[in-house]
């Protein structure tokens, strides 16, 4: 492909937007045609924010809104919104059909509307597009985007969740109960001013929110069953870290029954084989992952191992969720959906050494 993708971008100053904007300035097909920001519309990107250089001089600048006109020439749609916003914008601009989008948002992750309504708390607005949009999890669903024009980026928690549990459920190993604990940095709640992300409430403190009825839940859950066949009810639990940026899950997958002494060593073998042709995902056989191996890239590692005392499968599965659990990933669906390589963009490698 030697033609640009004219890409837009709605709401592109916060955390996901900014990564986004990062990645699509060293993407060789890209060109941002325009993006948005109501809190600093008709300011440079570069003037905002200092660490996004604008070399050739482009004066790339946020604007309040889109034109309809700014829309006739785009190629790709990213929707970098919060929940309830995305299907808004899609069913306001419903005359636009010119375009493909991703969105980044939460707004077309579950398909059936009454399981939206569950655990969203309010009836989507434009049900009949539900089925439309795929879900983005590429090591998952690679020849379903590749054909598709609508994307639903996963939630950064469902990305680590799913990768880690994907080759298992794949492989048809039954299980009795799925538990999971999760650690995300604060980018994670967003670009937002509220007193449980400020840093004297955050710096050397450690704890646990929405303990019960994440909204996450029901992403996952559905995916679990399209990926087993099965319906799992599954416990999850989310923490914040006094951290920027990263997600380690723990999985803990309760066996039906004992396993061979082997069982480790086949798992990771079957593991292996699942993510063999999958760029951005690394099964670690002898190391544990740890959340400085993955911050900066679009890489998911995962690590595993069977305590055989209690029949428990422990899964470990490490993002940076801005990337991987993000933008990155968004990227990595745009590669899809226009027939390129799928790391065009993407080849980073992390910030720590």
């Amino acid at each position: 492909m030697n033609e640009k993708i004219n890409i837009g971008i709605i709401g592109g100053s916060g955390f996901t937007g900014l990564e986004l904007v990062k990645i699509l300035k060293n993407h060789k097909y890209s060109n941002i045609s325009f993006l948005t920001s109501r809190t600093y519309k008709n300011k440079e990107v570069s003037e905002v924010f200092p660490s996004i250089q604008d070399e050739k001089k482009n004066g790339l600048v946020f604007k309040e809104t889109a034109l309809k006109s700014d829309y006739e020439n785009i190629d790709l749609l990213f929707l970098c919104l919060p929940p309830y916003n995305s299907m808004e914008h899609v069913h306001n601009t419903a005359g636009n059909k010119n375009y493909k989008i991703i969105d980044i948002g939460s707004d077309f992750r579950i398909n059936d509307p009454a399981s939206y309504k569950s655990w969203y708390g309010k009836d989507h607005i434009i049900p009949e597009l539900l089925n439309d949009f795929v879900y983005g999890l590429p090591e998952i669903n690679r020849d379903l985007i590749k054909k598709s024009s609508y994307v639903a980026n996963p939630g950064c928690y469902p990305t680590s969740v799913l990768l880690g549990l994907a080759p298992l459920l794949k492989a048809g190993y039954e299980l009795e109960h799925i538990s999971i604990d999760s650690k995300s940095g604060v980018s994670g709640a967003g670009r937002k001013l509220a007193e449980p992300y400020l840093f004297g409430s955050l710096n050397n403190n450690f704890y646990p929110y929405c303990p019960k009825n994440h909204r996450h839940i029901g992403e996952m859950e559905q995916e679990i069953k399209k990926i087993s066949g099965h319906d799992y009810k599954i416990d999850f639990t989310p923490h914040l870290l006094p951290i920027n940026r990263g997600i380690f899950s723990s999985i803990y997958c309760k066996t039906v029954q004992g396993q061979a002494d082997d069982f480790e060593e086949n798992i990771t073998e079957v593991y292996n084989d699942f993510y063999s042709d999958s760029i951005f995902v690394k099964v670690l056989t002898a190391n544990i992952p740890q959340l400085k191996d993955v911050v900066g890239t679009n890489r998911c590692l995962v690590g595993i191992s069977y305590d055989g005392r209690t029949s428990i499968l422990k899964i470990f599965s490490a993002i940076d969720n801005l990337l991987k659990g993000a933008a990155g990933q968004a990227v990595q669906n745009m590669n899809l959906m226009f027939g390129l390589e799928e790391d065009e963009g993407l080849k980073m490698d992390g910030t720590y050494s």
